[in-house]
């Protein structure tokens, strides 16, 4: 004997599996999110971002960087040129293009146990910078992109190839 499925069990059914899809959607979500901030922001409300998972970009100051190549520690300070300055240690190897003076995108999380090294390299009469343990590093580069060679005669030849095959004169 076949049973019949009437329209109130198809519509359960589909409402049960939404409400799981939204759950599992809901869970992978907010562990896989990580949100940009500002440093304004970072230091406007320090508390929030010491378990959180956050990214922030700054400029690397000239002369801060230190690389422990036995350790794979890199130490550096980094700033908005706002007066937010930002200590942070990454373990493991920098990218390639990693440079004092450029500009980067830390991931990490705050560190609010600040080590005293660290904080004698703060300016007098200021707040040491905040620390960050940084999971990521990310640099910026350049975007332009600039050619020593002249392809202006390339160039050229395309535009008569495809001028050509447009009008069915194909050479």
């Amino acid at each position: 004997m076949k049973r019949k499925i009437n329209n109130g069990q198809i519509i359960a059914i589909v409402i049960v599996v939404l409400s799981i899809s939204l759950i599992i959607f809901q869970a992978t979500r907010n562990q896989s999110t990580v949100t940009f901030y500002t440093p304004a922001e970072i230091y406007g409300n320090q508390s929030k971002f010491t378990d959180k998972l956050f990214r922030v970009s700054g400029l690397v100051l000239n002369g801060t960087k230190s690389w422990n190549a036995n350790a794979s520690e890199l130490h550096f300070r980094m700033t908005d040129m706002q007066g937010h300055d930002f200590f942070v240690q990454y373990k493991g190897i920098p990218p390639d293009l990693f440079k004092e003076g450029q500009g980067v995108v830390v991931e990490g999380k705050l560190n609010h146990t600040v080590n005293q090294n660290l904080a004698q390299n703060a300016l007098p009469n200021h707040v040491p910078p905040l620390l960050i343990n940084a999971d990521l590093l990310m640099v910026k580069h350049s975007e332009v992109y600039d050619t020593k060679k002249d392809h202006t005669k390339m160039r050229e030849a395309k535009l008569l190839d495809s001028i050509l095959k447009n009008q069915g004169n194909v050479k």
